[in-house]
């Protein structure tokens, strides 16, 4: 080991793997953001459907953090379009609105179902079976992002 004239160790530089990492931390912090288990999905499922129709998407978002987060966005690299939606009934007449953000409450789950809010995936860039996954990733006020996997299921399943 090198020693300088005092006899004590000359330590060189941090080893690459630290300089890296203090130089790239900046750019994958934002990446990172969800990476706690505070926000989760359980659940994740779409609905398949024939042809070139628009299939759904549901799931449960559970927010364990302190504070309220505000879904706002959602995308797969699988559909042109993701959107979020809600499903509601009056008077015998359904609709469906696009809904432009969702709020979860600090220490709640959020339902996202067949007769409520619920993804829309349109566009489909490729042909899905049963038991295929698909990725999504959640946009969350804040530039925060959540990436999740989807099961596909057949179109009766609820």
């Amino acid at each position: 080991m090198p020693t300088t004239n005092t006899g004590k160790i000359n330590y060189p530089d941090w080893p690459l793997f630290w300089r890296a990492a203090v130089l790239l931390f900046p750019l994958i912090a934002p990446a990172l953001t969800f990476a706690s288990p505070q926000i989760t999905v359980t659940h994740g499922r779409i609905r398949l459907l024939p042809g070139g129709l628009p299939l759904a998407g549901y799931f449960d978002l559970v927010n364990d953090s302190n504070q309220r987060v505000t879904l706002v966005d959602a995308s797969s690299p699988v559909f042109r379009t993701v959107e979020l939606h809600r499903s509601s009934e009056k008077d015998g007449m359904s609709s469906m609105i696009s809904v432009r953000r969702i709020e979860v409450i600090a220490g709640r789950t959020f339902h996202f179902s067949p007769d409520g809010y619920h993804l829309m995936l349109m566009g489909r860039r490729r042909s899905l079976r049963v038991g295929d996954k698909v990725p999504v990733t959640l946009q969350f006020s804040g530039d925060k992002t959540l990436q999740v996997i989807f099961k596909i299921e057949g179109a009766d399943s609820q």
